[in-house]
């Protein structure tokens, strides 16, 4: 086996390689947001069971200080809200490339190879992995920046939960007291 022939397999080995490790990282952006939403669902629940708790409170005409707490803890809960629904709004996740469209890179890379009579098969492939590769990229980027603003979503949501949880808490305490 030539010199030659030994470094387009390790080539093709690699590149195999790297995009199967670059469609893992794909399939776990989408997880990921999944697992966002998941997590944002669950924190709604909480923002309801503390908003309804809190205007509970400020229906029964809390005097003084315990009163400002209340309002407080309602505005928290209130961006925590909105901070969920934003996470939790959809958007379009980037998937791989159908597969008609790697048929027609097939046909492509086909043609101009096939003008060269020195260019074996290996090369149209490590070429159209190359090209799967640029793509599983793209999905990479556009599909983490979407999962960058929804994990920002849900901890700001969570800190302001948190803050409106301490409030009512602390009204709870006053009350008791």
């Amino acid at each position: 086996m030539s010199v030659n022939a030994q470094v387009t397999i390790f080539q093709e080995r690699a590149y195999e390689r790297l995009l199967e490790e670059m469609n893992q990282k794909d399939d776990a952006a989408i997880k990921l947001g999944d697992t966002l939403d998941v997590k944002a669902s669950i924190l709604m629940a909480a923002i309801a069971l503390l908003a309804t708790q809190t205007a509970y409170f400020l229906d029964k005409q809390t005097p003084g200080l315990a009163h400002f707490l209340l309002i407080g803890a309602g505005i928290s809960l209130a961006f925590a809200t909105i901070f969920s629904f934003v996470e939790l709004w959809p958007r379009e996740y980037h998937f791989p490339v159908p597969e008609r469209s790697g048929i027609d890179r097939v046909a492509e890379l086909h043609q101009f190879y096939s003008q060269h009579q020195i260019v074996d098969a290996s090369v149209m492939v490590s070429e159209f992995t190359k090209d799967e590769m640029g793509w599983a990229q793209f999905r990479i980027s556009k599909n983490e920046a979407i999962n960058e603003t929804k994990s920002l979503c849900l901890q700001l949501s969570f800190y302001l939960t948190a803050a409106g949880m301490t409030l009512n808490i602390a009204t709870l305490f006053m009350r008791l007291f």
